[in-house]
């Protein structure tokens, strides 16, 4: 009995630290993750991104994607690197396991 290619619907994440060319550097990552997800049976029913907003905008919005794997709405969340997304280490595992326990994947591409 072998494992089925079951498709994994995730949000693709999109966040850039910086203040300059911020558009081209979301579509850049959001390329990279495309190719990524086509190549494992990932499918992205949701983009959202970051742009240049704060911490506290980066950490709601990461509430809301776990809310939405707890809904059964999304199975995953995809991100190009996960330095991104978090400040330090231990605020990596932490999302990770918060993902983890809402029942979803957390992917990086990078």
């Amino acid at each position: 009995m072998g494992k089925k290619n079951r498709t994994i619907k995730v949000i693709a994440y999109l966040s850039v630290v910086t203040e300059k060319n911020v558009e081209w550097k979301e579509d850049k990552q959001l390329r990279y993750i495309r190719e990524y997800a086509k190549a494992h049976c990932i499918r992205i029913v949701k983009i959202l991104r970051r742009n240049i907003l704060g911490k506290n905008v980066r950490d709601a919005q990461f509430r809301k994607m776990i809310g939405a794997i707890e809904c059964g709405m999304i199975d995953g969340i995809i991100v190009c690197k996960m330095a991104l997304i978090s400040d330090t280490v231990v605020d990596a595992y932490k999302k990770v396991g918060d993902v983890v326990q809402a029942g979803g994947h957390m992917i990086t591409v990078d």
